[in-house]
């Protein structure tokens, strides 16, 4: 698997602000749209030039977990990104609406992004891609094969995406690359994505995330949390969250629960991802609080769920999977969400018994089954990406 940060794909030009409401930029390549107000560009004017277009419905609710509690032994909180979005939703949908919106406003018509098999971002980008006229593009890495992972593959196929298997990680990058300059020699304006959308304009996303959860807090909707807990892959969430917390004065410690190899969620990524983002958003307005330093200190990883590797279930995800679905009937998936719960339990059993924890649901709610119920077999191609 490949590290976002080895991947400094450049779409380097200057860009204006872009911003619409949901679906309204449907075939908007080369218009401007007129901008809409975020938290971050509330807060400081200079923002409002950061490309943006509207894709979620926000914010998203925060809302208690009694039965989960009472089994845990702690206080526990849902964050409801799953409920990002009516037409796909999850955490991927935020990083769009400012990656697309960079994606217009530097007049791309193409979209090259990479993941695994089963990537929750290139189906996400594909279909919003779609909506505001792109064409899509995504370069696949093998996974271990699932049933979930299976129709997050069938869903690409059928929403349009042309998919570019490759052996594993170390040939995304190179072939993204190619695909790029080939699309170039063919007329088109390609826009690069890095995996999971975690460069520094997706992780804006996820700081008007941290500011959103701020202002709930502010507002009594829940008291501030001991922790919180969320998924570790590209790291583009997780720093951004801490970002946003730390802007808005939260300083909750955020557990990172990693998914991935060691090496690809090493504390130094996460940093890079910070500072480089914070830099960025100082850059456009001074007066964004340099929080670098504070929202490092708030991050921690936690290696105690990878299990056997991505993809791969593991024992304590999956009773935490049908803990979770038993109890309150919200699904979870194996790769990401599940570990990410088992770690909550974990740590309500443990250090944190008796205390407030939030877990951030980034699992899109809205259900795949009804676009891959009539779709066609895969392609031998793809169905090789799925090893077993």
């Amino acid at each position: 698997m490949l590290s976002t940060h080895e991947l400094r794909l450049s779409n380097d030009r200057a860009a204006p602000t872009c911003a619409s409401p949901d679906r309204a930029c449907r075939n908007a390549i080369g218009r401007r749209p007129s901008p809409t107000v975020t938290i971050l560009s509330d807060r400081w004017h200079g923002l409002r030039n950061v490309p943006h277009v509207r894709l979620c419905r926000l914010p998203t609710p925060v809302e208690p977990l009694p039965q989960l509690s009472a089994h845990a032994g702690a206080e526990l909180w849902i964050k409801r990104d799953d409920q990002s979005a009516e037409h796909y939703g999850g955490n991927k949908v935020r990083k769009l609406e400012y990656l697309l919106g960079d994606a217009l406003s530097r007049k791309a018509d193409t979209l090259v992004t990479a993941g695994a098999a089963g990537s929750h971002h290139a189906l996400a980008t594909t279909l919003y891609g779609a909506d505001l006229g792109f064409q899509t593009h995504a370069v696949l890495m093998p996974q271990r094969y699932g049933v979930h992972a299976e129709e997050n593959l069938r869903a690409l196929q059928i929403a349009g995406a042309h998919a570019h298997p490759v052996g594993g990680g170390a040939g995304i990058v190179p072939r993204m690359t190619a695909l790029a300059a080939s699309l170039r020699v063919r007329g088109r304006h390609p826009y690069l994505i890095p995996p999971g959308g975690s460069n520094v304009a997706g992780v804006i996303g996820y700081v008007e995330a941290g500011l959103e959860l701020a202002r709930q807090l502010e507002a009594g909707q829940m008291l501030e949390p001991d922790a919180i807990f969320v998924p570790l892959g590209t790291g583009g969430t997780l720093s951004g969250l801490a970002i946003g917390l730390a802007a808005g004065g939260v300083t909750t410690p955020i557990y990172g629960v990693r998914v991935v190899p060691r090496s690809l969620a090493h504390p130094a990524l996460i940093a890079s991802l910070i500072k480089r983002t914070v830099k960025h958003l100082r850059r456009l307005d001074a007066r964004f609080p340099d929080v670098t330093k504070l929202a490092r200190a708030q991050v921690e990883i936690d290696h105690g769920e990878a299990g056997q590797g991505y993809g791969v279930p593991s024992s304590a995800g999956r009773s935490a999977l049908r803990l979770v679905r038993d109890h309150v009937g919200i699904e979870l998936d194996d790769t990401y969400t599940a570990k990410t719960f088992a770690s909550v339990l974990r740590h309500a059993s443990g250090a944190h018994a008796k205390r407030r924890l939030l877990y951030w649901h980034t699992l899109s709610s809205a259900p795949i089954d009804s676009r891959v119920r009539n779709a066609p077999p895969l392609p031998s191609s793809l169905r090789r990406l799925l090893r077993r």
